[in-house]
């Protein structure tokens, strides 16, 4: 079937060399893949991908000086940009931004969405440990929402964090699901998705824990005599977009559908921090699974990928 591949990731020469510099070229402790555009437009044809839309992950370029998160920031975004212009008909990006800096993040985003013709922004979970719903980000996300956004969130790593258990569990196959969730509830209980409507969010990895963990804090919020009463948490989860990068089946997804709307589930392949061969074992899963209607899945491979960056 065919694709529209929301969670793939880019690698500029400057990332790399970042990776290199601050971590040893292991990056929440994994090896920098190789990445190339030619390797990805070959998994693109084998996986009937149509379009892609790449970013950078993590680590998020805060793990640098001011100044340097600033130079690189321009060069991911430049690197970006320059992909999507040379491959228009199959690639576009989401631009970065130097969270935590307010005014510099502010000013980039007209030029990314202008200028470098940008199909939203990537976002971390947390920079430098100020996390997405903090009241420091909040001239960002209204600049965001006067834009109509599209934000993809990804996991970035929490600090501080047990050195022990970093050695022995690396971070994207546990800290990564508890950070995104962790992020999402933050942000509502500080009313982020009703304050900043018009922002579309894209919840990476089918909402992390949240399918397991959104209805214990909600029915925990309305429990509790608390000063600002959050949104409810079941009603922000029907607005919000989730992705389908990662192993998603037999169990996270029948779950997330559950509580969400179908019509706002995309994919994403996650190359190539996911190997070619595992992405195509689980686009092999999603394709097959008799837990998935053939009409959800012309939906969430395309459809209403399709309908979100063509709105």
């Amino acid at each position: 079937m065919n694709k529209i591949d929301m969670h793939s990731h880019y690698i500029s020469p400057g990332f790399a060399q970042f990776l290199d510099d601050y971590f040893d070229g292991k990056g929440d402790g994994v090896p920098t893949p190789a990445f190339s555009i030619d390797n990805y437009l070959s998994l693109m044809k084998e996986t009937d991908i149509d379009y892609g839309i790449l970013s950078i992950s993590s680590p998020h370029l805060s793990a640098a000086p001011d100044v340097e998160m600033l130079r690189l920031t321009e060069e991911v975004n430049n690197y970006g940009a320059h992909l999507a212009k040379d491959y228009h008909d199959k690639i576009g990006f989401f631009a970065s931004l130097p969270l935590p800096l307010v005014e510099d993040s502010i000013k980039m985003i007209d030029y990314a969405l202008d200028e470098q013709k940008a199909q939203g922004f990537t976002l971390p979970t947390n920079a430098r440990g100020i996390y997405l719903g903090d009241a420091h980000l909040d001239e960002i996300l209204a600049k965001l929402n006067q834009r109509h956004a599209t934000v993809a969130i990804h996991p970035n790593e929490p600090k501080p964090l047990n050195d022990t258990i970093k050695e022995e569990v690396l971070t994207p196959l546990m800290e990564f699901f508890f950070d995104t969730t962790r992020t999402i509830i933050f942000m509502n209980q500080n009313n982020v998705f009703s304050r900043f409507p018009n922002i579309k969010w894209i919840v990476p990895h089918s909402g992390a824990l949240l399918p397991v963990i959104a209805q214990r804090v909600d029915m925990g919020n309305k429990m509790f005599d608390v000063e600002t009463q959050p949104d409810d948490l079941n009603q922000v989860l029907h607005s919000l977009y989730f992705d389908l990068a990662g192993k998603v089946l037999p169990h996270q997804l029948p779950t997330l559908l559950t509580m969400v709307d179908e019509n706002k589930i995309v994919y994403g392949a996650d190359a190539p921090y996911t190997t070619d061969n595992v992405v195509k074992l689980l686009n092999d899963d999603l394709e097959s699974s008799s837990l998935l209607t053939n009409e959800q899945r012309q939906k969430f491979f395309y459809d209403n990928a399709h309908n979100l960056i063509n709105h």
